[in-house]
């Protein structure tokens, strides 16, 4: 069966409007738009049938009739034109008569594009995509319609829809599409009778590195361990383990000026809540979620962060960042190098000759060699329980009294530094207890530099 053959069956059948008609034959005569498709289609049909209806030697009946079902049934105004010329009547295009497939969709486009636009007045963006999620209904009845009519050179209706409103959108809008990574995704629910619209807002991230000065707050907000975040006697109500966090001194002032409905805290690691986070500071990006606005004053917001929380935290090195740059400081996290400055306790006494010959001892076994930490007890009920090797690079260290030594530490990312000094029982081997050979604690530890 030939393609005029076709389309003479199915509009003797159903209503198609000139979209969805050519939408049928979408791989067929390709750059070109489904409109153009259809209507070249449904002109050809015309002229090749007034043509022979106005030949002697032929049936005009048979070409008539054809021209009556193209203007009748397609509401194709050239054919409806050539049959009132030659004194035919015809019956009236009906409003209420919908096409088949799409309901009119494609006809009222600009209605479509307009409630996008009521929809994103207020957010900013630079670019945009169209999705939509037909109705199963409508996927439904155009599929047993392609198969009713063998139609295989066709595509989906959710494409079709989404390159032709995101046309109109882009000449209203003046922004052009993005398809990899849209500012804003505005999604149409379609159905028969109704549609809706959601948008999917891409998060703003921001690059930059803090300093901690306190040894009591967590880098990330913790729920109480007892009632999970709910509100219980335990926490006072608050839900929270911690009254602060680092993330939750930092986040506010960026929330406020995206007016972003909520954030997430990335760290390139983490430090311990009684450890200090000094020197250059440790890298982060926070993430705002659905923001409604995107160019930022980051040196103002770093200003106002930083005087708002003097003597806690200090950020710096504001920068715009990306997703893909969070997965990668994630990745990256153990595989810095990061130096420590430990104030460690012994049980015993230790003379400085003694502790200096010790010092040559962690240089000897530890210097560029290879560590074996099993998850430590403080942090198992979190963490998975497996032997992780690293490496240390430097160690240094300065005697203070019989029980007191400072050590300066640069290490491997994700090594525990507390293990590495008490030895945690044997799960951190060797430790720079062994080597003293009597039990040391880490009382105060400080990360001085992340490379």
């Amino acid at each position: 069966m030939s393609i005029f053959e076709k389309v003479l069956e199915i509009y003797q059948k159903y209503h198609v409007c000139i979209h969805c008609l050519g939408r049928m034959f979408s791989l067929l005569a390709t750059n070109t738009t489904n409109f153009e498709r259809g209507y070249s289609l449904l002109l050809t049909l015309t002229m090749e049938n007034h043509q022979k209806s106005l030949s002697s030697d032929v049936n005009h009946e048979i070409y008539t009739k054809n021209l009556r079902i193209i203007a009748e049934k397609a509401h194709f105004i050239p054919a409806r034109q050539v049959l009132m010329k030659q004194g035919i009547k015809l019956a009236p295009i009906l409003s209420s008569e919908k096409c088949y497939l799409c309901n009119d969709i494609f006809s009222n486009l600009e209605i479509y594009a307009q409630d996008a636009i009521n929809k994103i007045r207020d957010i900013e963006f630079n670019n945009f995509l169209v999705g939509s999620a037909p109705s199963s209904q409508m996927i439904n009845r155009e599929d047993i319609f392609k198969a009713e009519f063998n139609l295989l050179e066709s595509e989906s209706i959710k494409s079709h829809f989404n390159r032709e409103l995101g046309k109109v959108l882009s000449s209203s809008l003046h922004k052009s599409p993005e398809f990899l990574t849209p500012d804003i995704t505005i999604i149409f629910n379609l159905s028969p009778i109704s549609h809706s619209i959601d948008l999917l807002i891409r998060s703003v991230f921001i690059y930059g590195r803090y300093n901690k000065y306190l040894r009591d707050i967590p880098q990330t907000h913790w729920n109480c361990r007892n009632c999970m975040g709910k509100g219980c006697k335990l926490c006072d109500f608050t839900g929270k383990q911690y009254m602060t966090s680092v993330e939750e001194l930092i986040s506010p002032i960026f929330l406020s000026e995206t007016n972003a409905t909520d954030s997430k805290f990335h760290g390139g690691g983490r430090e311990d809540i009684d450890v200090r986070m000094l020197g250059e500071g440790r890298p982060f990006i926070i993430e705002l979620r659905n923001p409604k606005k995107r160019t930022l004053n980051l040196h103002q917001i770093q200003k106002s962060v930083n005087k708002k929380n003097r003597k806690k935290i200090k950020i710096s090195k504001l920068r715009n960042s990306s997703k893909a740059e969070v997965k990668s400081l994630k990745k990256s996290a153990e595989s810095t190098r990061k130096t420590y400055l430990a104030k460690v306790l012994s049980e015993q006494k230790v003379s400085k000759e003694i502790f200096i010959t010790n010092l040559t001892k962690l240089r000897e076994v530890f210097v560029n060699n290879k560590i074996k930490q099993r998850t430590p007890v403080r942090v198992s009920h979190r963490r998975s329980d497996k032997v992780r090797e690293k490496s240390i690079y430097k160690i240094e260290g300065k005697y203070q009294k019989p029980t007191l030594f400072e050590f300066l530490i640069e290490t491997q990312g994700g090594v525990y530094i507390k293990e590495l000094i008490n030895g945690d029982d044997g799960r951190t081997t060797p430790s720079f207890s062994e080597i003293f050979n009597c039990p040391l604690l880490c009382k105060e530890l400080d990360v001085l530099k992340i490379d």
